[in-house]
């Protein structure tokens, strides 16, 4: 790839492999019945996750880096060898995991490994290049996110391995999902707010935002780091305080961006899906806690997780990275200001809508089989609803080119 190819055409293929995923999840969910009283199967679940989720992540990662270190993103090569790499061992696990096939487990989840290493080392490259270092804490977020990541790739395979009926299964599992989402993608979106929410806003920074991010990430690293040993030697106890812990450093790193809105009240459909986002994952943090106190065994405490793991969509994913690409996308695909206003108003359509019916989906979720099965269609209406929009910008984007570019 040339290393001079514009920005637009760049997040256009870079930002494909999100959308791919998210479609094949919403295939995979209309096909597949479903586990645990109509929730989505395995695959669907990890269609999400480590298809859309982690390949958004790693997409965007760049893309802040590069801007809070004030550099150009120019190094498109080794940005495309990693998401080729990532993918393809994304593909390998999926089919692999569902075919049973653990030797190919263990392969593809190495070269997961191995390329997570290789997207840790271009940040570090970036950081020591840089004669910006105003931003390097917050950057932090995103290399112990990673941290986090290699260590639940790692617990993945370990787990693929164990019997149903092995004891150790159910606290791997736990740890395995901890590692997932409270370390990689916790963690990196409770980083990005630091920067994006007031960006959103469309007003300045707190004064003591990045001081706070400092103070909140050492919360949230012992938690997670708790939490992981915790779900695996079964202490009940100190898994629920290394939530409280990764609870209360949240809350320290973003209560500068909350303050902000003392300035600028959320106005913009990517502010108000954002800020839905970030209460839904206090929420299922409190929820998380709860279900630590309530159930005596990590087999029950992995039961309940498991069986209503869509709560974890509908309230934060999917509010979280459908606000974060309302508002981003525009800003990288336009290639103008017109152009920017256009896609931005594609991508605003029927945001009230779409917003709103995760909610009361979220609601159905905790009914029989039938109010379930709805509550599962809304959150594709929803999800299928914003594709449609984000195709059509990519398509308008595309459609733009200019030979310069």
């Amino acid at each position: 790839m040339a290393s001079g190819i514009g920005r637009a055409d760049w997040h256009l293929r870079a930002n494909a492999s999100v959308i791919v995923y998210l479609i094949a999840a919403l295939i995979s969910g209309a096909l597949q019945r479903g586990e645990h009283n109509g929730q989505p199967p395995w695959l669907t679940v990890h269609l999400l996750l480590l298809g859309a989720v982690t390949n958004a992540i790693i997409t965007w990662s760049d893309h802040f880096v590069s801007a809070l270190l004030w550099t150009r993103p120019h190094n498109h090569k080794r940005q495309m060898s990693v998401i080729v790499l990532l993918n393809i061992s994304i593909v390998g696990v999926l089919v692999a995991v569902t075919a049973q096939m653990q030797e190919f487990v263990v392969f593809f989840g190495i070269l997961m490994f191995c390329t997570i290493i290789y997207f840790l080392h271009g940040i570090s490259i970036s950081i020591k290049r840089s004669l910006n270092k105003r931003f390097i804490n917050l950057l932090r977020y995103y290399q112990f996110a990673s941290l986090f990541l290699l260590v639940g790739i790692t617990l993945g395979v370990i787990n693929s391995f164990q019997d149903h009926e092995n004891s150790m299964q159910p606290r791997l599992a736990l740890a395995h999902l901890h590692a997932n989402l409270l370390g990689w993608v916790g963690i990196t979106v409770i980083g990005t707010l630091v920067t994006l929410w007031p960006t959103v806003l469309r007003t300045p920074m707190h004064e003591r935002a990045i001081r706070a991010a400092v103070i909140g990430l050492r919360f949230i690293l012992a938690g997670t780091s708790v939490s992981i040993l915790a779900a695996i030697e079964d202490w009940q106890i100190l898994f629920g305080l290394s939530l409280v812990s990764y609870l209360v450093g949240g809350s320290i790193t973003l209560t500068p961006a909350i303050l902000t809105m003392r300035k600028k009240k959320p106005d913009r459909p990517g502010s108000w899906m954002l800020l839905t986002g970030s209460i839904g994952l206090g929420v299922l943090l409190l929820a998380d806690i709860a279900l630590q106190i309530s159930y005596k065994s990590p087999e029950k405490v992995l039961v309940a997780l498991e069986g209503h793991i869509l709560l974890l969509f509908t309230l934060f994913l999917f509010p979280t990275l459908l606000g974060a690409l309302t508002y981003l996308l525009p800003v990288v695909l336009g290639r103008g200001p017109a152009l920017n206003r256009e896609l931005e108003t594609i991508l605003s359509r029927g945001w009230k809508w779409g917003l709103l019916l995760l909610p009361p989906a979220s609601l159905l979720m905790f009914f029989n089989d039938l109010f379930v099965n709805i509550g599962r269609a809304m959150v594709a209406i929803s999800l299928g609803a914003f594709l449609f929009l984000v195709l059509t910008a990519m398509l308008k984007s595309a459609r733009n080119r200019v030979p310069s570019q």
